[in-house]
């Protein structure tokens, strides 16, 4: 059993002291619940032993409701004997969600009152966290009375499978960690990776099958998460369109993103592709629609006629209500992401970018909502509307969005994200209060919705450079804090909670060290590039480095591809000129023994981490091959610093570092594969049919792709060495 340091005791002393005197609307130290509940009034007298509850009392239920397994261990007893009662009441006047519960704590018991299951379920994860934190600490929980509800009713994150999937059993156990901060659904991105049967050539070789991810959806809703598909529709479809047989459905023929809005087959094809994903997915309300990011639209001659007619908004609001319609009639509701109407009324720039002109967005929505307005009849009703930022939910332009909804009876909800554009550790790049993605950007983001009543949250996590998932949670999690209680903890309260929650750690501090992970990161991505990072859009399809022999030889004469990119790369030391290259790079050098000087650090911490956390040790060892294979850059480039020398005894020991660091790097590259195999397969069947497109994840069936930089540049370095 852990025991807290001793400044832990003094403050504990101090806390429960305060207890006896006072009541408060936060739990003393040490104990730290996520989400934080609502209303905590502490009581005098005795508390909660862990260890001290005999058994369970059920008073309105049919069956035993689903528990945490702390609690699921406990008998059932005679009232008299019980130490914890679970109580439906539908009377209940004080709690008025589903979801909210009243835990009492008294005299050695413990009582849960809801007016349904749903509230029991989160009343027990509360009691549960807070039986975690007395075992972990050896001390009582004091007594108390917790009245407790969401801000935000649909509270969703997201599985994106599109570029990886994680072993079954890993979905599972990621369920049961949701389920614990009261998540209530899922998106699954399913693209090529369900095996559909209606259109079998869509579904990838390794598809999970239509019963395994009903079973999970079964075993997801037993814990109160509705898991809901999502099958991208009209652009996205390069997973369909890759294939020749749908070529047909193309916009334009030798482009595999969008499908034409006007073609029947178009709609014939996700039909089929509904019906099965609504089959894995059985009691759910919701499919996700996707509709974003189209790009060509109206072009092909069988939608050029009627775009004339009608204009691209209209073909767009032609595609959706078409496959609104169609999930309505399965029983779904659809949801879509809202970027392209916002676009194509010249207003969208003013929902994202933070650089904006508060000026220049007024004048956009003064010109922008007139065109929205004269087209408000041809906007479905019957389906919800997915305002997305990942930056700042409070520009100006983002909040007119949002009321325009409002003010037209246009369902809505917001969606944020754990992880966006980074591929090793996900962003938080916050400042002050504000963000450029994040945690900040989250807990801004659903305040904005809690204080506008939105019913519903959506907590993206992106695939597109397909981090493990471990580097997801704590945004994930952040989502799950924020849309529950908005803005009651601090973005530092938060780290701590949840550095406690997830691995029993006691520690201030982490997003400092957090961020010394991600600079690293950065710099590994742009190490050996000139100008731009590895993964900067700039570099995306065709342009990245190491990317052309990857494309299909039919793709590469369409594209004009060109197949040499080290010019991209930095240059090697150059021998006859020694000391140039050193010259050149003296910023690049500098920085990279920053990284090395924090690397000392990270590693020193990760190795502390994972040696006391108590849960979830895993994590720490993603941690860690992440941050070794991260700083094999900075030390190759210091390596080869040490070879720009006329110095020839000195030359030859660089040389012996350069070829030192390339054994490294491919240790530190073994064991992440390991690593990363523990929980992922990091592999595609022989006969997956390639999908290339911009997204780097995609761009071979392997792990791999993370390093076709690296590849490059040590070829060039093999062949500069003597």
């Amino acid at each position: 059993m852990k025991k807290p340091p001793i400044y832990l005791i003094i403050v504990l002393a101090m806390a429960f002291s305060a207890c006896n005197e006072n009541t408060s609307n936060l739990l003393p130290t040490p104990f730290k619940v996520i989400p934080q509940p609502g209303n905590v009034e502490l009581l005098k007298g005795q508390g909660l032993e862990f260890g001290g509850l005999s058994g369970i009392e059920l008073k309105g239920f049919e069956k035993r409701p689903q528990m945490d397994k702390i609690l699921s261990q406990l008998p059932e007893n005679n009232p008299s004997d019980a130490g914890l009662s679970l109580i439906l009441d539908s009377t209940l006047t004080t709690i008025q969600s589903p979801e909210g519960y009243i835990l009492t704590i008294t005299k050695g018991n413990a009582e849960i009152k809801a007016t349904g299951e749903p509230g029991i379920f989160y009343g027990c994860q509360t009691l549960a966290q807070l039986l975690e934190d007395a075992q972990d600490y050896d001390v009582a929980i004091p007594s108390c009375i917790i009245t407790d509800y969401p801000a935000i009713a649909y509270r969703s994150v997201h599985f994106d499978v599109k570029h990886h999937l994680d072993h079954m059993n890993y979905y599972y156990e990621s369920i049961d960690r949701l389920a614990r901060y009261k998540i209530n659904a899922v998106i699954f991105e399913v693209e090529d990776k369900l095996r559909y049967v209606r259109q079998p050539l869509v579904a990838a070789p390794q598809a999970i099958s239509i019963d395994e991810i009903a079973a999970l959806t079964r075993y997801a809703a037993e814990r109160h998460i509705e898991i809901s598909p999502l099958v991208q529709g009209l652009g996205h479809a390069t997973f369909i369109l890759k294939h020749p047989e749908y070529e047909y459905l193309r916009e334009i023929p030798n482009r595999r993103w969008v499908s034409c809005s006007v073609e029947p087959g178009t709609y014939e094809l996700y039909q089929d592709l509904f019906l099965d994903a609504f089959e894995a997915t059985p009691g759910s309300r919701y499919v996700h629609i996707g509709g974003d990011e189209i790009g060509d639209i109206g072009l092909c001659d069988r939608c050029r006629s009627k775009g004339e007619e009608i204009g691209e908004l209209g073909l767009y609001l032609y595609w959706l209500n078409t496959i609104c319609d169609m999930a309505n009639a399965s029983g779904r509701i659809p949801i879509f992401w809202d970027d392209m109407p916002l676009k194509m009324a010249g207003v969208y720039e003013s929902t994202w970018n933070t650089d904006y002109d508060p000026e220049q967005s007024e004048k956009d929505w003064e010109a922008g909502e007139p065109k929205l307005d004269r087209l408000i009849e041809g906007f479905p009703k019957n389906c919800v509307y997915m305002r997305w930022n990942y930056e700042l939910g409070t520009l100006p332009g983002n909040i007119k969005a949002l009321d325009w909804y409002r003010k037209n009876n246009l369902p809505s909800m917001v969606s944020t994200a754990a992880q966006t554009n980074a591929i090793l550790f996900p962003k938080d790049e916050r400042t002050g209060t504000m963000s450029d993605g994040g945690l900040g950007a989250i807990r801004s983001f659903l305040g904005l919705a809690a204080d506008k009543e939105i019913e519903g949250m959506f907590c993206t996590a992106w695939d597109d450079k397909s981090p493990h998932f471990e580097t997801y949670w704590r945004g994930l999690i952040a989502s799950a804090e924020y849309s529950w209680s908005p803005e009651i903890r601090s973005l530092e309260e938060y780290d701590e909670a949840y550095l406690q929650r997830e691995y029993g750690l006691a520690e201030e501090g982490y997003y400092t060290f957090y961020s010394k992970l991600t600079e690293a990161a950065s710099f590994w991505g742009r190490a050996f590039n000139r100008t731009e990072t590895r993964f900067s859009i700039k570099n995306a399809l065709f342009v990245l480095p190491g990317l052309a022999h990857w494309i299909p030889e039919a793709e590469k004469e369409k594209q004009q591809e060109k197949t040499d990119f080290t010019d991209r790369l930095i240059e090697l030391p150059d021998l006859d000129h020694p000391g140039k290259w050193t010259e050149s790079y003296e910023e690049r050098l500098t920085e990279a023994r920053s990284i090395i000087d924090s690397y000392e650090i990270t590693s020193d911490l990760i190795d502390r981490y994972e040696r006391v956390s108590l849960r979830n040790r895993y994590h720490w060892k993603v941690f860690r091959a992440l941050n070794d294979f991260q700083v094999t850059a900075p030390k190759l480039l210091l390596a080869l610093e040490e070879c720009d020398t006329a110095d020839d005894t000195e030359r030859q020991k660089g040389y012996s570092k350069v070829q030192n660091e390339l054994a490294e790097f491919s240790r530190a590259w073994g064991n992440l594969k390991q690593v990363y195999a523990e929980t992922r397969f990091i592999s595609y069947p022989e006969d997956y049919v390639p999908d290339r497109y911009f997204h780097f994840a995609s761009q071979r069936e392997d792990l791999s792709w993370m390093i076709q930089v690296e590849e490059l540049f040590h070829h060039m370095i093999g062949d500069w060495m003597p």
